[in-house]
């Protein structure tokens, strides 16, 4: 059975005190009743759409642990893994161009692609195909005319195929060229804004939105289109008649393979403050204390009833969550004397921060799934142990 205890928080650091140890189970059966009845997960905030903070009650270090650990390394994503180099005279060598190319991450469910073993072959149900082709001129002017041309010249070779599978069809793609033509930003004043100051030297940037998936199979119908999460990860820097061209395969992994796999930037948990008024605080000194710690932690309350003869205000817990253990309280000898911090020892706030490839909640339930598979694994070994000793 764990440790039990509290941290406490004293002038020189957080301690733990040991308390009395809970009564162990007679069997696994009580272990799992008790657990059901002490597990607790609460959303808390979700400050943004690739954030989330969420709270874990009634478990051990062990498990949030554990559960940390596979949402960073365990929970598998989508990234570039394998870049065929056609031609690259930028002065960004092969391999650290393949390498920033791994590391964009890219928009997409990993659950509807399969694991791409060892000795498999590429297929549409377990590769993702990315083509980057990005010619430097001698002027931004001149590199919006090609780029503009290419573009309209793969437009017109997919009008005419679709123009002999559907001829209906003809309106509709003539209003997708146009649409096309104005999002290239060919039109005289715009190619006219985009000309360089006279004498400087012309550079071209080379971005992630500057890939272009590759639809294999059937997965131009399974999915509307796949990118990278962020369009203007800089990946390289081209003079006049610099020129790349590559192709690049994705594939399912996972961060213990390579960190570019991992779906997170940050993963991380706090216990749970407990905050004691072991004395009460009023007037001034109550001020002095809402003032000094963090704010939101403490309110002021209007004193009632007999205590309010004597004394205006005191201080109140407001907002434990907000805690980050500030020891500057103990500046003040009365303070120190009337206040008492702990940390509750199975009480865990997680912070979790999607880099973009999944939601932060969906990286969460995976981490659950994946620890609850492992648990199975380890049953099933168990048994199997089991069974083998008792043939002997």
């Amino acid at each position: 059975m764990p440790t039990t205890g509290h941290y406490e928080v004293t002038e020189s650091g957080v301690h733990f005190r040991h308390e009395p140890p809970l009564p162990t189970p007679k069997d696994g059966q009580e272990f799992l009743q008790r657990f059901e009845k002490n597990f607790k997960l609460n959303i808390l905030e979700q400050p943004s759409s690739n954030e989330l903070v969420f709270e874990l009650i009634g478990v051990d270090v062990s498990f949030a642990n554990a559960l940390r650990r596979i949402m960073i390394a365990e929970v598998p994503t989508v990234a570039i893994e394998h870049v065929y180099m056609w031609n690259n005279s930028s002065i960004v060598h092969d391999e650290v161009l393949s390498h920033r190319l791994g590391l964009v991450p890219i928009n997409i469910d990993p659950r509807l692609f399969d694991t791409f073993d060892e000795n498999d072959e590429p297929t549409d149900r377990n590769t993702v195909v990315f083509r980057l082709e990005v010619k430097c001129g001698k002027s931004k002017s001149e590199d919006l005319k090609r780029d503009a041309a290419r573009k309209m010249r793969e437009n017109s070779e997919q009008e005419e195929e679709d123009s002999v599978l559907n001829q209906m069809e003809l309106d509709t793609s003539a209003k997708e060229s146009a649409e096309l033509y104005q999002a290239t930003n060919v039109n005289p004043q715009k190619i006219a804004e985009a000309i360089e100051t006279p004498g400087r030297p012309y550079t071209r940037h080379v971005y992630s939105k500057d890939l272009e998936w590759v639809p294999q199979g059937d997965q131009a119908d399974r999915f509307d289109t796949i990118r990278p999460v962020h369009e203007d990860i800089l990946l390289a820097k081209l003079r006049p008649g610099q020129w790349i061209e590559l192709e690049a395969h994705a594939r399912k992994g996972v961060g213990k393979d390579h960190a570019k796999f991992s779906p997170v930037a940050t993963a991380a948990y706090r216990l749970m403050p407990k905050i004691e008024l072991v004395k009460a605080v009023y007037d001034e000194l109550a001020e002095e204390l809402v003032n000094l710690y963090e704010p939101g932690v403490f309110r002021l309350e209007e004193c009632t009833g007999e205590e309010a003869s004597s004394h205006r205000v005191k201080a109140v817990v407001h907002n434990p969550y907000a805690c980050t253990m500030s020891r500057n309280f103990m500046r003040e000898p009365v303070l120190k004397e009337s206040i008492k911090i702990t940390r509750v020892p199975n009480h865990f706030i997680f912070s979790v921060e999607s880099v973009g490839m999944l939601q932060p909640g969906v990286i969460v339930a995976e981490a659950l799934r994946v620890l609850q598979d492992k648990c199975r694994n380890l049953v099933r070994l168990v048994d199997e142990s089991t069974d083998n000793n008792e043939g002997l």
